[in-house]
This record gives structure tokens, C-alpha cells and sequence, in this order.
């Protein structure tokens, strides 16, 4: 069962009895790609793993009360984004999504489309795609995560993100026209 599968309903139902191994499903299936998206907030690696793991402690400890969402992984990204604004940088941050809202940009026709470079098996291309998406403001660049490595819809990037669907449509739309500046592509 990879990151981006949904899990069966077993999980959900083993979770509030208490069962280990329906936890530890849960624990695979989405440890890493959190640890991954909360690297985007923290200041090291170290503090992302924490913040990854209090969530699941938390799912743990509160098992009881696991609410078996309908998506999964929508859950727990938000849970760790959550967590994430509540370890300290929750104004630096919000001031700088308030600052990226306040620009503002319309999406082109083909903001669903993937960055051209996601497409070729060049590993220098995608080096260059990644120092790209890395150089791109951390809202932006938290949506585009979400969008293609995550594989998450736009409504679910909103819910995870605390922004509307028009918010992610923005920030994908801001996100393709810098990559195709960095890589010369015009539209």
C-alpha cells in the first residue's frame, strides 16, 4: 500500500480498537510524504519528524476517538499543518501567505497541467525543476507539493492548507508561470 492509496476500512475500524497492526498501516502508508510536507515548515528535519510524530501519538493516544475520516491523508496533512503553525511560526507565516494573497494572480487555461519538466526522465532536468520549485515563496511552493507529489485535489490542498479552492488555483497559477521563467518556456 503506497502513500497516495486510500486504506481500507479495516484500518479505520482497527484503529479505535486498539489494534497495533492497523496502526502501523496507517504509520506506513503516510509517515514519510508527512515528514516530507512538514520539512516545508520546520526549521530542520529532526523538527519535522517531531511534529509528524505527535500526530500519530496523538491518532494513538486518541484512538478512541478517531473520527475515520473519508480521506485519510487529507486528515493527516492537516493535522500536521496544524500542528506545524501551532509550533511558533504560525505569524511569520500567516504574514507571509496574507502577503501572497494580496498579489493575487488569475490562473491560465492550463493550471492543472504538470510543470513541463515533471514530464522528462532527465535527472538533471529534474534537479533544475526541484532548485526551481525550491526558490518559489513557501505557500506556493507547499501547494505544488501537495499538488504533484502528493497527488491531492484542489479541494483537499484547501482544507490541508486553511485556503480556498480559488486560493490553490492561485498559487498553482503563480507556481507554472515562475517554473516556465525559470525554464524559458513561454506562454
Amino acid at each position: 500500500m503506497g502513500p497516495n492509496d486510500d486504506l481500507p476500512v479495516e484500518v479505520d475500524d482497527g484503529i479505535r480498537r486498539g489494534d497495533p497492526a492497523a496502526f502501523e498501516a496507517l504509520f506506513r502508508a503516510y509517515y514519510e510524504p508527512l515528514c516530507a510536507f512538514a520539512a516545508r515548515y520546520a526549521d530542520s528535519i529532526a523538527v519535522a519528524e517531531e511534529l509528524v510524530q505527535d500526530v500519530f501519538t496523538r491518532v494513538w493516544t486518541d484512538r478512541a476517538r478517531w473520527p475515520a475520516p473519508r480521506n485519510p491523508k487529507a486528515y493527516l496533512f492537516t493535522a500536521v499543518r496544524n500542528r506545524a503553525l501551532n509550533s511558533g511560526r504560525r505569524r511569520q507565516m500567516e504574514q507571509d501567505w496574507v502577503e501572497a494573497e494580496i498579489i493575487g494572480a488569475e490562473p491560465p487555461d492550463d493550471v492543472a497541467a504538470d510543470p513541463p519538466a515533471l514530464r522528462r526522465d532527465d535527472p538533471e532536468a529534474h534537479a533544475d525543476l526541484e532548485r526551481a520549485v525550491d526558490s518559489l515563496p513557501e505557500r506556493c511552493r507547499l501547494v505544488m507539493h501537495l499538488r504533484w507529489r502528493e497527488g491531492m485535489s484542489y479541494a483537499d490542498i484547501a482544507s490541508v492548507m486553511g485556503i480556498s479552492v480559488k486560493g490553490v488555483e492561485n498559487q498553482l497559477a503563480r507556481g507554472l508561470r515562475a517554473l516556465r521563467r525559470a525554464f524559458g518556456i513561454v506562454h
